[in-house]
């Protein structure tokens, strides 16, 4: 139904609309605003990440703590993401035994890529979860560990990440003895000391 308010929509005739449901479909509260959130309501947001942190290589701590909420229902990820992108969303998600759902819509809107949903209305503030990039810069950490999630780093640089945030832990993986020998080295060092 184009923008057509519930007002609108009450003062046609029962002929009208058959017509216009037969035209457009059933008239839907909030289109615009389930548009940009996946097909849901903004008040069940408790999280949200951009398409852009969802390509990232880890899985920001946010949205494990948002699915660990008691009131997340499920998670939904647009379906323009690859799928080797949102997988580990979705391994996530299941792992904490929560429904998750790729949703493929065209007339979806924005740049909204993941959002933890509850079943009611939780009217969280700020949905938005800050870049992680730009969090950990701020903690001190060096860019070249910050872009080595889901790799193995050394220990000096697991050290460093875990100090600055604990939360990331789940990111980060240590390089073994065996992995020095067949000569893996740290990309999260700024300097060749390891």
């Amino acid at each position: 139904m184009p923008s057509e308010t519930l007002n609108e929509w009450e003062r046609h005739n029962e002929l009208e609309k058959t017509i216009l449901t037969g035209i457009y479909g059933q008239p839907e509260i909030k289109r615009a605003e389930k548009n940009r959130f996946l097909g849901e309501f903004r008040e069940r947001v408790i999280k949200r990440l951009s398409k852009k942190q969802v390509a990232e290589p880890g899985i920001y701590p946010e949205i494990t703590s948002a699915l660990e909420d008691e009131n997340a229902k499920k998670m939904v990820i647009h379906g323009d993401i690859p799928y080797s992108q949102a997988r580990k969303y979705e391994k996530l998600a299941h792992k904490l035994q929560k429904g998750c759902s790729i949703i493929h819509e065209p007339g979806f809107k924005g740049d909204t890529g993941l959002l933890v949903v509850s079943g009611n209305a939780v009217d969280i503030e700020n949905i938005d979860v800050e870049d992680r990039t730009l969090r950990l810069t701020r903690l001190g950490v060096p860019e070249p560990l910050i872009h080595s999630a889901g790799r193995k780093v050394c220990k000096s640089c697991l050290d460093k990440m875990l100090k600055a945030d604990p939360a990331e832990a789940s990111n980060y993986t240590m390089i073994t003895f065996l992995d020095h020998l067949w000569g893996e080295h740290c990309p999260g060092c700024t300097s060749t000391e390891h």
